[in-house]
């Protein structure tokens, strides 16, 4: 009877989660603002950096700069989607009651963050076929000769940038301060990473960036989109990005609140 009961509430969980993941689709897609911050700005990055970048190919690597662009594009929206409008989200639901009244209902706290989960994992879904649709109909990019390692580095992408997106909350003391904070971690380690330009091998700001996930995701993406033997699958990269969704998980079950910080 106690293996019945609990198959009842796992299903129950389940079915929790997936209403939660319907609830968090109508409020994205409510939010123009989220919606042109995920959709939008890769796009028009992929169209202004992507036109002028030439069609020289990247040193190290197959693919050409406008190609290496479309990449990396795909990153820039993913960390959109998972860590910016994740962290946004939770601070605002958190400072608004949100949170605290949600942990006084029946609803398990899993259900609740698979629900979010879930929500982004659709939101980068689409958004992968949009930006790999438009670098092969524009750029000429090849669809990944290694897809399974494409799918494996994107669901690691999107544990390790949830995961940080929950731990940037830790430090944003309220609503207000949220932007600043998780816009100002995010966009200095953007630029040094190689969104916007590949780096050189072996340069000051490779090895700055080597340090952070971002670099690491690009890199990882790229060897999936490239030809050649092998599975595609970059070890070493992953591993540094799990490590970091690791800290971050950890950060988070140590000190996330679930109430905004009382004033003193």
């Amino acid at each position: 009877m106690n293996g019945v009961r609990v198959r009842d509430v796992e299903a129950h969980d389940v079915r929790v989660a997936l209403h939660q993941v319907g609830y968090e689709q109508k409020a994205y897609w409510r939010n123009p603002m989220a919606a042109v911050f995920t959709f939008a700005f890769p796009i028009i990055f992929l169209v202004v950096v992507g036109s002028s970048a030439g069609s020289s190919k990247v040193p190290g690597y197959t693919l050409r700069y406008d190609q290496y662009v479309v990449v990396a594009m795909l990153t820039f929206g993913l960390i959109a989607a998972c860590y910016t409008n994740l962290a946004m989200a939770v601070c605002t639901r958190r400072e608004t009651g949100v949170l605290k009244r949600m942990r006084g209902t029946p609803i398990a706290i899993g259900s609740y963050v698979a629900g979010l989960i879930g929500s982004v994992l659709i939101v980068v879904a689409i958004l992968t076929v949009i930006v790999v649709a438009l670098g092969m109909a524009f750029y000429h990019l090849h669809f990944p000769f290694h897809p399974l390692a494409v799918l494996v580095t994107l669901v690691v992408g999107i544990v390790t940038f949830c995961a940080l997106g929950l731990a940037v909350t830790v430090i944003v003391p309220n609503a207000d301060a949220a932007p600043a904070i998780v816009n100002g971690l995010y966009f200095p380690v953007v630029f040094i990473s190689g969104v916007f330009y590949p780096l050189a091998q072996g340069s000051v700001l490779a090895r700055i960036a080597d340090w952070f996930p971002i670099f690491h995701m690009i890199r990882a993406l790229v060897s999936g989109f490239e030809g050649g033997p092998g599975s595609g699958l970059q070890g070493g990269d992953l591993a540094v990005m799990l490590a970091w969704a690791a800290g971050a998980l950890f950060v988070t079950a140590r000190r996330f609140r679930w109430e905004p910080r009382r004033p003193s």
